[in-house]
């Protein structure tokens, strides 16, 4: 996160006069922070501080899955997504992800099965090698 607005943070690397702040609002309603963002009497132009220190753990982590779906990819690698989250939070993150189910390729890195549970296919990975659970 860079001590930016909102919509600078999720069209990261983007020249302001470049960003389409329709494909904002669609990426932070993919991560489900859209009403979030709604209700800041800035919306957009909210500046969350260096490292997103004015949001919550869990808005950064939306405001990372949103980064992320900006650019409509095929496929999104999620490595540890929740890992350091309390359980409301986890369960909120998860959430977003499971709506992507059906439109996008995830890949999903995790210890806890409970971030996975509800993936098509799991593979485990012990000593170098990549095992299919289910």
């Amino acid at each position: 996160m860079i001590d930016a607005s909102i919509r600078k943070n999720v069209a990261f690397g983007y020249a302001d006069e470049d960003i389409d702040d329709e494909k904002v609002w669609r990426a932070l309603k993919e991560a489900q922070l859209d009403g979030f963002v709604r209700g800041l009497p800035e919306g957009l132009d909210t500046s969350i501080g260096e490292r997103g220190i004015r949001i919550s753990g869990g808005q950064r982590q939306r405001l990372g899955i949103a980064r992320a779906l900006f650019e409509d990819p095929e496929v999104l690698v999620l490595d540890e997504a929740t890992s350091a989250l309390d359980n409301e939070t986890e369960a909120a993150i998860m959430d977003s992800i499971n709506r992507l189910h059906g439109k996008k390729t995830l890949i999903i890195i995790a210890h806890r099965l409970q971030t996975i549970e509800k993936c098509d296919m799991v593979y485990r990975v012990e000593q170098g090698k990549a095992t299919r659970e289910r």
